[in-house]
């Protein structure tokens, strides 16, 4: 009687099937990984946009909120506050407050919105400011 050594054909062929399932999903998990770096990355550079233009309010604050509140409908002004980054786009409120809501968004195809309501490639600031005093330099 011979007894049999080794894998058969049809053995090594499912093995194979086995490894190259498990592969395709490591390298799926591998893409989606790094496109949630990619989306992770963008909202870090919106929030550092976001922050500088808050910041960016700071030296103009008592005259916003004292001598010329239409200073923030000039278009100079707002210009001054978005630093115009490629791919990133800066909402800010039609008038000046001293609480206010700002957003940046971005584009990124790779990250598809399944519900418009989750908006991922967006962030929203809230801002306060103190109310200065009348006079105020």
């Amino acid at each position: 009687m011979l007894k049999q050594r080794g894998f058969s054909l049809l053995e090594v062929m499912l093995s194979v099937v086995i490894a190259g399932i498990a592969l395709l999903g490591l390298a799926a998990a591998q893409l989606k990984s790094l496109q949630y770096a990619t989306n992770s990355f963008n909202y870090t550079v919106s929030l550092v946009q976001g922050q500088n233009t808050l910041e960016r309010i700071w030296p103009r604050l008592c005259e916003l909120q004292t001598t010329d509140p239409a200073l923030f409908t000039d278009a100079n002004f707002r210009a001054s506050l978005d630093p115009q980054i490629d791919d990133y786009q800066l909402s800010l409120p039609a008038v000046y407050a001293d609480d206010m809501q700002i957003t940046v968004s971005w584009a990124d195809d790779r990250i598809k919105q399944q519900d418009p309501a989750q908006l991922e490639n967006q962030i929203t600031l809230n801002a306060s400011y103190p109310e200065l005093p009348v006079g105020c330099v």
